[in-house]
């Protein structure tokens, strides 16, 4: 279901293309942070992502991505983990629509207007608790 198309209209989607050799999958990326702000029908989520690189795959590359949902219609986030098995953005007419799954078989979904991914950190280490979800 994954739409490169929307990866590629974001910001950062050619960059990380060019980092990974392919539009990050986010399957075993890390759910540091979660923000919701309903005033403003926005959602912000901050996730540390690793994966094997290169034509033999032997090399590993680690990524702080900041992914940013606008214009939200609908949004159903049951998430009871923080770490994902996988992020895929589809359309449905002119709305993105992201399904989420973690770990635990447990799906969520955003649609929104717009999505933008932005590279926050080159390899970030093990570092930052996750400040989890705040909800304004």
């Amino acid at each position: 279901m994954n739409d490169d198309a929307v990866w590629a209209e974001t910001t950062d989607g050619g960059l990380l293309k060019q980092l990974f050799g392919y539009y990050p999958t986010l399957h075993d990326a890390k759910i540091l942070s979660i923000d919701i702000d309903r005033a403003s029908d926005r959602i912000a989520m901050v996730v540390d992502y690793n994966d094997m690189i290169g034509e033999d795959h032997t090399q590993q590359m680690s990524v702080r991505i900041r992914l940013e949902w606008k214009g939200i219609t609908n949004f159903e986030l049951p998430l009871g983990d923080k770490d994902l098995i996988g992020l895929d953005f589809g359309r449905q007419e002119n709305q993105i629509v992201t399904s989420i799954e973690t770990w635990f078989g447990v799906f969520g979904k955003i649609v929104s207007d717009t999505v933008e991914a932005t590279l926050v950190q080159m390899d970030p280490g093990d570092g930052d608790e996750m400040s989890w979800i705040r909800y304004n």
